[in-house]
């Protein structure tokens, strides 16, 4: 079973973040980029802008590029995904984006990442719908054992009882 963490979307939390890979969806219509996309780009100094500007990505759903990091930098990649347009957004779009990330995830054979959940750079979905689409498409049989989510601080507690109540469901007798 995958451990969970979450941390802020700030640029603190994302200077002390140690991981892997850190999972950052895009819309193709998102300039500048927005959230934990946007905090990490401006401390790549705008590495990532600078691949959209030069046509490297463009964000259409699907799409996906990994970015090395620089060695002074806790994280060893970052791994883009594009959204497709903001404007065509919705929980389905978001379900399909979390199972490509999931997908993604099992290939990287990593065992553990951060993930900006999808939607929530431009807060198009709510963070507890966005964790609930994502858990049902988290990857089951992959190296995967950490996961920290990127979310804004006053999010986590609502995160946090998702856990608590998927714990207790699974405890139960009954259950």
């Amino acid at each position: 079973m995958i451990a969970y963490d979450f941390i802020a979307s700030s640029s603190q939390s994302l200077d002390e973040l140690q991981t892997e890979l850190i999972v950052l969806p895009f819309f193709s219509d998102e300039r500048p980029l927005r959230g934990a996309t946007g905090l990490i780009d401006w401390r790549l100094c705008g590495t990532l802008s600078r691949k959209l500007m030069a046509g490297y990505l463009d964000g259409r759903f699907g799409e996906k590029a990994l970015v090395t990091t620089p060695q002074n930098r806790k994280s060893e990649g970052v791994l883009l995904v594009g959204l497709g347009a903001s404007t065509a957004f919705d929980a389905h779009v978001a379900k399909r984006a979390c199972t490509l990330i999931a997908n993604a995830l099992t290939e990287s054979k990593v065992s553990n990442a951060a993930l900006a959940l999808p939607g929530r750079s431009m807060g198009l979905l709510p963070a507890l719908q966005s964790m609930q689409l994502w858990l049902a498409a988290s990857p089951r049989d992959a190296q995967l054992e950490e996961i920290t989510i990127i979310e804004r601080a006053e999010e986590h507690r609502a995160l946090d009882s998702l856990f608590d109540a998927m714990r207790r469901q699974a405890e139960s007798p009954l259950g």
